[in-house]
């Protein structure tokens, strides 16, 4: 295997990792439809911090255009899991959570929120009949939006994060394996010293990062060593 690779040019074995990266990449996106707590992987916090801005329950006597907890859960659930923009999606979490907002859970979210309880209240109770809001009142009510805003953005970004990096580790563990079972196909018996494993496992662990840039840094040494080259002459 090692014979091998040395026969390549540097860019096209850049070519060939970054390849294997994309099938790894290609085959966690296939499995999403078989394992769909694929799909789900970050969406528990999200859970956690829109079930704290819309109280399960509390909004009796509130608001009768409001979605009840769960059906907001899987509002965002499936746009989540659809993969729609995340400013979409934090745009639409904002909107069920005020809509859900109502004098019998106000002084609940108010704490999360970080507002005067009671003058929420007042908001809510505003809200609900029709009432102007007084100045005390509309600047609390903005304060709100714009904590609700600062939340739901913390939520989206920590559950993008963990859903991005369950999704390269597992391809670069499929990867891995992919390499190890070229690395065997090609060399057979052959493939049992702990170089030629070793090897294999590099190359799967250099494929996941490779991938997305892999055709542009094969070019990027094409051009330096063909510039070499006349530099050379």
């Amino acid at each position: 295997m090692v014979n091998g690779l040395q026969d390549f040019q540097l860019g096209q074995v850049i070519t060939a990792i970054g390849g294997l990266g994309t099938a790894a990449f290609g085959l966690v996106d296939a499995a999403k439809s078989a394992f769909s707590g694929i799909n789900r992987v970050g969406l528990k916090h999200i859970h956690e911090v829109v079930s704290e801005l819309a109280p399960e329950g509390a909004n009796a006597g509130g608001p009768v255009n409001a979605l009840p907890l769960a059906n907001i859960l899987d509002s965002l659930e499936a746009n989540w899991v659809n993969g729609n923009d995340l400013a979409s999606q934090k745009a639409i979490a904002k909107s069920l959570i005020k809509l859900h907002l109502s004098s019998a859970n106000a002084s609940t979210v108010a704490v999360k929120a970080s507002v005067d309880p009671a003058v929420l209240t007042a908001v809510a109770s505003n809200l609900e009949t029709g009432t102007p809001l007084s100045q005390a009142e509309s600047d609390t009510y903005s304060r709100f939006d714009l904590i609700v805003t600062a939340l739901l953005d913390e939520a989206y970004q920590v559950s993008d994060q963990v859903y991005r990096n369950f999704t390269k580790t597992l391809a670069a563990l499929l990867a891995v394996a992919l390499a190890v079972a070229a690395g065997w196909s090609l060399e057979g018996a052959n493939f049992r010293s702990p170089k030629e494993i070793a090897l294999a496992v590099l190359v799967g662990l250099l494929a996941t990062p490779l991938a997305p840039i892999a055709k542009d840094l094969s070019s990027a040494l094409a051009t330096a060593v063909n510039t070499m080259q006349l530099v050379k002459k």
